[in-house]
């Protein structure tokens, strides 16, 4: 099950890992898009957009403001990922937030063994499209949007990019053995 620093690790990772799928939106002729997803307008936060994609009877949804998965039938939680929050949520919605408009009644950040569940469908999909990006890409691709990313001021940099990619997947896998994402960094 995941811990509390589990769950931090997951935190900060998607941080950094929005700020690639930003650059990914710009990158030939948009790779999200070339993944599969949709684009539509962004209902609440104006001038943005929200790319969707169908992912294991559910919904994975990327906006700047959160990224989440939304299972079709209402029994199974879903997972959520709100950046300004900083923090992860499990929820009962078949239907996609609107970015900047949260009811945080909704969500729940203390229930680990669905927040566990629900994140390991998410991570599964982004170590999938990690992979796709390095095949596509090639490896420096991530290396080179890791690097802007941590000059960027107020960027809290977490694992390089393959380092992370193996912390999702290895996250999503379920392995109960999993090390804390620092002792990823040294390694």
């Amino acid at each position: 099950m995941l811990t509390r620093g589990h769950l931090n690790d997951l935190t900060t990772g998607l941080g950094q890992q929005m700020f690639f799928w930003g650059r990914d939106v710009i990158t030939d002729g948009n790779l999200l898009m070339k993944h599969g997803f949709q684009k539509h307008r962004s209902e609440g936060l104006q001038g943005t957009s929200c790319y969707c994609k169908p992912w294991q009877d559910g919904m994975i949804e990327l906006h700047g403001a959160c990224a989440g998965w939304y299972p079709c039938e209402g029994r199974k939680c879903g997972f959520l990922f709100i950046r300004n929050a900083k923090r992860c949520y499990v929820h009962h919605r078949s239907t996609p937030v609107v970015p900047g408009e949260y009811d945080f009644r909704e969500f729940d950040s203390s229930n680990l063994t669905e927040l566990t569940r629900s994140s390991r469908i998410f991570t599964a999909w982004l170590a999938e499209y990690e992979a796709w990006i390095a095949e596509q890409m090639g490896r420096a691709y991530r290396e080179e949007c890791h690097a802007m990313f941590c000059k960027l001021p107020s960027s809290r940099s977490w694992l390089e990019p393959e380092k992370a990619s193996r912390w999702f997947a290895t996250f999503a896998a379920g392995l109960n053995t999993l090390p804390r994402a620092k002792a990823w960094a040294g390694d």
